[in-house]
């Protein structure tokens, strides 16, 4: 996704369409565009007849792309048409998306602004004479080199007194933390060139322990997942199951912690707001370091396209005095001005405190809110 390109789209009269469509079932794209926009054309029906001759017309050409969808295998599609300001752009998801169609003088990117980040882990599954080291990435698992094993010799005890028994686990208590080391570098080069979102251990359970005790700390002081396998029995398939459970685990974490943190420097008095009205106020002075969105939550509102001031409601800018554009989300308008600033924003799916406001920002200052 060429993201600058589509966020600078811009349309003055509101003429553009911004669709999103999801894989059906076989069959039924042409069903879901054209119920898509159909939508949009409703909208137009109270503007003017430049802007409903151009929905027309663009809404015939993304009906006609039906038929490639089909074809594709892409899980989803973004649209971005406006044949009055001659924009039509067309852009293949990697991920699922919402089906829904907007109209108005901006791209609609809340379905981006939502997708989760992928995330990225390294994974060592060893014993006390085999490693294994991957790395995975949005369903994506990669096995970096080959298998490491140590030939970790007789193991058979036996000796006067003892004294065998002991040299030899001495022996094997060695050239394991050797091969631990030497499979940890593995990862740890990894993880320098790109950083890992969190470790993952696949050993028994009272070996995972001591694996890490042989991990270079910044190894270490990653979020870890564990598992129960050896290298004999472990896949890449199998590692792909394990993975995709791991990450919505650290993204529910993640999540809540974040929400969390909102919540409660807002609670504590510190830079952080609670609210869709102070959080408007928040991203007109640009001040939005961090904005989290509870799950769909979205509200009405207007915006201008000259200076970008975001309200509830209005007709006229009070910045600039232009028109105020409706808008049926503007929670997506607040994503896209904190995005602008370059702040972050997060739309979270977990049950928080932050789902009675629906809406929270983290402040680089403080706001002076509406009383």
């Amino acid at each position: 996704m060429e993201g600058d390109r589509i966020d600078d789209l811009r349309s003055p009269q509101g003429s553009l369409i911004s669709v999103y469509a999801g894989r059906p079932s076989p069959g039924g794209f042409a069903a879901l565009l054209t119920d898509l926009v159909k939508q949009v054309r409703e909208k137009a029906g109270g503007l003017g007849r430049d802007v409903q001759k151009s929905v027309r017309s663009d809404g015939e050409r993304i009906r006609d792309l039906a038929d490639q969808f089909e074809l594709d295998s892409a899980p989803g599609y973004a649209i971005f048409a406006s044949a009055l300001d001659d924009i039509f752009v067309l852009e293949t998801l990697g991920h699922p998306v919402r089906n829904v169609s907007s109209l108005g003088p901006r791209p609609y990117l809340r379905p981006l602004r939502a997708s989760p980040r992928a995330l990225r882990c390294g994974i060592l599954v060893a014993d006390t004479s085999k490693a294994r080291t991957f790395v995975a990435v949005e369903g994506l698992v990669d096995e970096l080199e080959d298998l490491i094993d140590i030939d970790v010799g007789n193991r058979s005890w036996g000796g006067f007194s003892g004294y065998e028994e002991h040299n030899v686990r001495g022996r094997v208590d060695e050239a394991s933390s050797k091969l631990w080391r030497e499979a940890g570098e593995r990862l740890l080069e990894r993880h320098m060139e790109r950083p890992f979102d969190y470790l993952v251990l696949g050993s028994q359970e009272e070996t995972i322990d001591e694996i890490t005790r042989h991990l270079h700390p910044y190894l270490t002081r990653l979020p870890r997942q564990t598992f129960t396998t050896s290298p004999q029995a472990v896949s890449t398939v199998s590692l792909r199951a394990e993975v995709a459970e791991m990450d919505r685990q650290v993204r529910r974490q993640r999540q809540g912690a974040l929400a969390g943190r909102v919540c409660d420097t807002a609670w504590s008095g510190g830079n952080a707001l609670l609210g869709l009205v102070d959080v408007i106020a928040a991203a007109n002075a640009q001040a939005i370091d961090t904005l989290v969105v509870a799950g769909p939550y979205a509200r009405p509102g207007a915006m201008c396209d000259v200076c970008g001031h975001l309200s509830r409601t209005g007709v006229s800018c009070p910045v600039c005095g232009a028109d105020l554009f409706a808008v049926d989300d503007v929670v997506a308008a607040v994503m896209d001005a904190a995005v602008a600033a370059g702040g972050k924003v997060f739309q979270i799916s977990v049950a928080s405190p932050l789902d009675r406001e629906g809406i929270g920002a983290l402040t680089r200052f403080p706001v002076a809110v509406p009383a």
